[in-house]
């Protein structure tokens, strides 16, 4: 495998092409963790934690549009349907009695209190937008600012509950579609080289997660001496170089099986197509054989980016709240086949 550097100087520094990369690119999160000064990280008085959760309402309502939930007035179901989407934690649900979220209209900006930290500011947006997560998540961080004074040390930076989250309280996310360096086997080389550099690679849903359908995310792995302009630059060259592996390792690997491999993209589309019943861990697989056929060129959608949207809808809590009902197991998986075949037909553009 080539040695992609990452990191150099100006003149070698990778550029972002989204015609090049937007296949292997398929979210970016930044997220910053703030305390309250002169309180501690776990708050365990109520009325405290309450007026904190109204403060932080406040100020965020001066930035934005935000819709406020109390963890403790939602169901189960509820509470993990927001999680499956990226907005809350298990650390969150986990302090449902004092806990709370902030979510703006379009769930590109979410605060979560009284999590591991009392804030977690995060913000979200599709492809390779660091830069820009940041200036969005920099604004509503100045905000609260006004209202929350932040736990801070001239030597340390912001004071956060886990000491690698200390100095700016800045972690930066790229989730990414890496189906040749898994199958290739080569992605175990791919992470050794991140980690060398103090990144971290994880499964979609983070720290302790497993990866799934060929999703993992990059991010930095500690915050402490390092400015948030080197951080968001770190992050980017180590995505870019583990996409420039991805693409070195599709034209290596699959050139050999190129027929077996359209005829295995394409059985999978047939079989989302056409499925009376469908496990979440089937659409998994075969979701992520879609994706790697529309990279390859086998399939062209009308909207391909979708699909990322599908595999969170698709999930168990999430089909939940749109069925507006328990599903048992058999029903839940009918619903799943129904509406990946309906969501298919409008990404297709058919």
């Amino acid at each position: 495998m080539t040695a992609y550097p990452i990191g150099g100087t100006d003149a070698e520094k990778k550029t972002y092409r989204p015609e090049i990369y937007d296949n292997n690119i398929v979210l970016t999160r930044i997220r910053l963790a703030r305390n309250v000064k002169g309180y501690p990280f776990y708050i365990a008085d109520k009325t405290t934690a309450a007026d904190i959760v109204k403060r932080v309402a406040r100020a965020a309502g001066r930035a934005g549009e935000f819709r406020l939930y109390h963890l403790s007035m939602l169901s189960k179901n509820m509470r993990e349907m927001l999680k499956e989407r990226h907005l809350v934690s298990s650390a969150l649900i986990k302090n449902a009695a004092r806990s709370a979220v902030l979510i703006d209209k379009d769930e590109s900006l979410s605060v979560m209190i009284h999590e591991e930290d009392v804030l977690r500011e995060q913000c979200f947006m599709r492809g390779l937008a660091l830069d820009e997560c940041y200036k969005r998540l920099d604004a509503l961080d100045d905000e609260l600012s006004k209202s929350v004074d932040f736990a801070y040390d001239d030597k340390l930076g912001y004071l956060t509950a886990c000491p690698t989250n200390a100095g700016t309280g800045l972690r930066a996310s790229v989730m990414l579609f890496l189906p040749a360096l898994t199958e290739s086997g080569k992605l175990k080389e791919v992470v050794e080289e991140i980690e060398r550099l103090g990144l971290t690679v994880r499964g979609a849903y983070g720290e302790g997660s497993k990866a799934e359908g060929n999703l993992y995310q990059v991010s930095n792995e500690v915050t402490l001496g390092m400015s948030e302009r080197e951080i968001i630059t770190e992050v980017e060259e180590a995505v870019l170089s583990v996409c420039d592996w991805e693409r070195e390792t599709r034209e290596s690997y699959y050139k050999p099986i190129m027929l077996s491999t359209e005829n295995e993209c394409r059985r999978a589309l047939a079989v989302l197509e056409n499925s009376v019943l469908l496990t979440y861990s089937e659409y998994l697989s075969y979701i992520s054989s879609v994706k790697l056929g529309l990279s390859l060129g086998f399939f062209r959608f009308e909207n391909p980016q979708a699909i990322d949207d599908l595999t969170i809808t698709a999930r168990p809590a999430n089909l939940t709240e749109r069925a507006g009902r328990a599903l048992g197991e058999e029903e839940r998986e009918h619903y799943r086949a129904e509406f990946v075949k309906k969501s298919l037909i409008k990404i297709k553009g058919e």
